[in-house]
């Protein structure tokens, strides 16, 4: 699907935010400019006209943890004539969307980075990601959220140079969820399936395990403790009946993310037995 560029100013509400209309997915491979060339460029984050919270969020966020290229931030009226150049990479945030790979589930929030081709004519999504949606801060799940995004970057940018084995970013996962035993395991009491505690995780999991508060985690995270993987957990009710819980664990450091899973259950699922038992083997 080729798109028409609007005569005139247009916001990025009313023109990247419907998905379904805007974006084509593309194998970054097959781009008229390599991703690698893209980073050699500032990467565009798209602040809100109307929205100071998220774009406080936004900054923040990204200003102490984005290390693939350099960040410069622009409003929606700066991003049209930006969009026409062949060399750019754009930061969207954007509400009630899917993402690719992640089947046909709306969230209510997402980050995703998006260039264009054919002189701005085309979108091509080069990375995208929920934001979480747990009980933490916002701010604290912006974070998490957004070290996920660059990880999926980092994961393009080496297969299109041809440094990475894997086939896609869930193999990548499932190929490294042995590296989480090697390491600090820390997770939160409130996400824990209920009846789990260290006898029981200790006959399923024999790497060392932490449960601690939610805020310890955050500091973890600010931290980049050398040492340390986190669990988070995000429950998004997909109907009035049922909620889909997604389990990640994150390397504190790298933001490397090392385990994802997801089920669907009539209330939400904490990290259980069956997690572990993943991990274990």
């Amino acid at each position: 699907m080729q798109l028409q560029r609007p005569s005139g100013r247009f916001t990025i509400m009313k023109n990247l935010i419907t998905a379904s209309l805007l974006l084509i997915t593309h194998t970054v491979a097959f781009a008229d400019v390599t991703l690698s060339e893209r980073l050699e460029k500032p990467l565009y984050v798209v602040l809100s006209n109307d929205n100071v919270t998220i774009n406080q969020e936004l900054r923040e966020a990204f200003d102490n943890n984005w290390v693939l290229n350099e960040v410069n931030y622009i409003t929606e009226d700066e991003y049209e004539p930006l969009s026409w150049t062949e060399e750019n990479c754009f930061l969207i945030y954007q509400k009630n969307q899917q993402i690719d790979g992640e089947g046909n589930t709306v969230f209510s929030e997402v980050i995703r980075i998006v260039a264009f081709t054919k002189k701005g004519k085309l979108v091509e999504n080069i990375a995208g990601t929920p934001v979480f949606n747990s009980i933490e801060p916002h701010e604290a799940d912006l974070v998490s959220s957004l070290r996920i995004l660059q990880d999926k970057v980092r994961f393009e940018l080496y297969r299109e140079q041809g440094e990475t084995e894997f086939s896609s970013y869930s193999e990548k996962i499932q190929q490294s969820s042995g590296i989480v035993q090697l390491k600090k395991l820390y997770i939160s009491a409130q996400d824990l399936e209920q009846g789990m505690d260290y006898a029981s995780i200790s006959d399923i999991y024999e790497g060392e395990v932490r449960i601690v508060d939610r805020s310890y985690i955050e500091q973890l995270i600010e931290q980049k403790a050398s040492d340390a993987v986190y669990v988070l957990i995000d429950h998004m009710q997909t109907s009035g009946i049922s909620y889909l819980s997604t389990k990640t664990i994150m390397d504190a450091e790298t933001g490397t993310v090392l385990y994802k899973d997801s089920d669907t259950a009539l209330s939400p699922r904490g990290f259980g037995k069956r997690d572990f038992k993943k991990l274990a083997d």
